[in-house]
């Protein structure tokens, strides 16, 4: 699930995107700043914007905005340039505005989300911490608690639920993946290209050790040439993180390898196994493919190219959504971007 909430939060921020001019007309048309100010210890006023006469909190917006900045090493507030920070509030408050509007749609629609799915969610993010106190520390560098978790997963989960609802139905005709992919000629070009898999084993600082490092290696490029199945050795063997895809390493441009092991590879010809030491380890390497520069062919990126389509068209209805709603919606902006 958490999957579909992160491409839900993407689909959001580029919407948003989308509709900042158009919001921004809209908000300076609907706005009644107010004259109150800001909240004791805080950088706004304690009610930034009504939506459908519900609050959305000046504190809301600063966890937004400080976020933004945490990305940036946590520069202050009032050495941002008043463009800059007219910018973040102008951003932070259609977020909030937007992500309001899409959740009040989708608890109507029925999408709510359980206190047992949000639960299951926490308990995931759990496992990627060794303790509580680790998992709070992480949680209190994102401005947030235990309790605003649970309330920004329900509210995502809920948005997801509708979302996913929605665009379940896309779909993406044949013609129009053919279509597209003779008008962008250029998205497909690609350089000189190989596919190949790996067995990494990590070497020792200890020449002794290194020694036996070295002549596991060895041992695995003899039974790759023999004949045994490199997948399953690389499962079982490699410390790579490609190890369960059996090694596998894609398809991939010289560049964007390790030199050393990107010469050795690009010398090699199809089906050819070789053991190389790199700053990394020993690697027993097996070519699997070699692509001449040239444009791909469509069947080989079809199932890519679907997918991106239909993530256009996801984009296209969410922002037709998010401005329907906010044509609908009783909308107040309380904060000028001057403040």
């Amino acid at each position: 699930m958490m999957r579909e909430v992160i491409i839900v939060k993407y689909l959001i921020r580029v919407a948003s995107a989308v509709l900042l001019s158009l919001c921004f007309s809209h908000m300076a048309g609907a706005a009644q700043t107010a004259a109150t100010a800001a909240s004791p210890g805080g950088m706004f006023q304690d009610v930034v914007a009504r939506v459908n006469d519900k609050p959305v909190s000046g504190r809301d917006l600063e966890m937004v905005i400080r976020r933004e900045l945490a990305a940036m090493g946590s520069p202050e507030w009032r050495d941002l340039r008043v463009e800059y920070r007219s910018e973040l509030i102008y951003a932070g408050v259609t977020s909030l505005i937007n992500s309001r509007l899409l959740y009040e749609k989708a608890v109507a629609s029925g999408a709510k989300a359980t206190a047992e799915e949000v639960e299951a969610e926490v308990q995931s993010l759990a496992k990627n911490y060794s303790s509580d106190a680790e998992m709070n520390a992480a949680l209190a560098r994102q401005f947030l608690d235990r309790n605003s978790l649970k309330q920004r997963l329900e509210q995502d989960l809920t948005v997801a639920k509708h979302l996913n609802s929605l665009t379940q139905a896309i779909t993406v005709a044949p013609e129009e993946i053919s279509k597209y992919y003779a008008e962008n000629p250029e998205m497909f070009a690609h350089p000189d290209l190989v596919r190949a898999s790996h067995i990494l084993l990590l070497s020792e600082t200890s020449p002794e050790l290194d020694a036996q490092v070295k002549e596991r290696a060895e041992g695995l490029l003899a039974r790759a040439k023999k004949g045994d199945d490199f997948a399953v050795l690389a499962k079982e063997n490699s410390v790579d993180s490609t190890a369960s895809q059996g090694g596998d390493i894609g398809y991939v441009a010289k560049d964007v390898l390790d030199p050393d092991f990107a010469d050795t590879v690009f010398s090699m010809t199809k089906g050819e196994v070789r053991l190389i030491k790199s700053r990394h380890g020993y690697h027993v390497i097996k070519l699997t493919d070699k692509k001449l520069e040239g444009v791909a062919a469509l069947d080989d990126i079809r199932e890519d190219l679907t997918t991106h389509l239909k993530q256009e068209k996801a984009q296209a209805e969410l922002a037709n959504l998010i401005m329907q709603l906010q044509k609908d919606a009783k909308i107040e902006i309380l904060i000028s971007p001057g403040e």
